[in-house]
């Protein structure tokens, strides 16, 4: 009889122990059920975010080479290089990035033109002689930068111009060296006086930088 009462103890034991495990089995896998409604709405976040982040980007002009840097970049456009004559007083001051498939205005209007011109670089850039080949450009969207050479106009010519960043490794149209001059394009060095040298030294060739945030 004792032995009897003694196993009827341990089996009600036992089934307290099996409702309490299902009971925690039963809370963890509410919690599991949980933490995966967690995990998608994060990923559905995240993927909002992704969508949302996708329209935006810093724009600029990459001078000198028809591609974008790889490293986060992506390609807008790429073409030829262009600009007011380097010899006409007032020229406009700045190089443009022109496509390679222009649309023009249809039709015709009274009045005087401004033109704008190819360009050239007068310079040698890199290893390589780039004098009078055409300047190619591109249009890139990134968030990025890439060492390149600033440049500008000639000191004595009458248009103005602008410092602009050219492409270390700069590109060209190939066969496109006819010294047509139009736009172009010099090395800029340091000048020495209200510059201070150290740390600048004179007419060294000055680079520059694209930086975006």
């Amino acid at each position: 009889m004792t032995q009897i009462k003694q196993m009827s103890l341990e089996l009600q034991t036992l089934k307290q122990k099996t409702s309490q495990l299902e009971q925690e089995i039963t809370q963890k896998t509410s919690e599991v059920s949980q933490m995966k409604v967690d995990l998608g709405s994060a990923k559905n976040k995240i993927t909002q975010l992704e969508n949302s982040n996708s329209g935006f980007g810093s724009v600029y002009t990459r001078w000198g080479r028809k591609d974008c840097p790889s490293n986060g970049t992506e390609l807008v456009y790429t073409g030829v290089t262009g600009g007011g004559y380097y010899g006409n007083t007032g020229s406009a001051v700045n190089y443009v990035c022109l496509p390679h498939d222009p649309e023009f205005i249809q039709g015709d209007s009274p009045g005087g033109y401004a033109t704008l011109n190819g360009s050239e670089y007068q310079t040698i850039i890199s290893v390589i002689i780039y004098i009078t080949m055409m300047c190619l450009c591109a249009v890139c969207r990134a968030i990025t930068k890439s060492s390149v050479r600033l440049a500008a106009g000639a000191d004595g010519h009458d248009a103005a111009s602008e410092y602009v960043c050219v492409d270390h490794q700069a590109q060209y149209i190939e066969g496109g060296g006819a010294d047509h001059n139009g736009k172009l394009f010099y090395k800029v060095g340091a000048k020495c006086g209200s510059l201070p040298c150290p740390p600048y030294f004179d007419m060294a060739p000055m680079s520059c930088v694209v930086c975006s945030k």
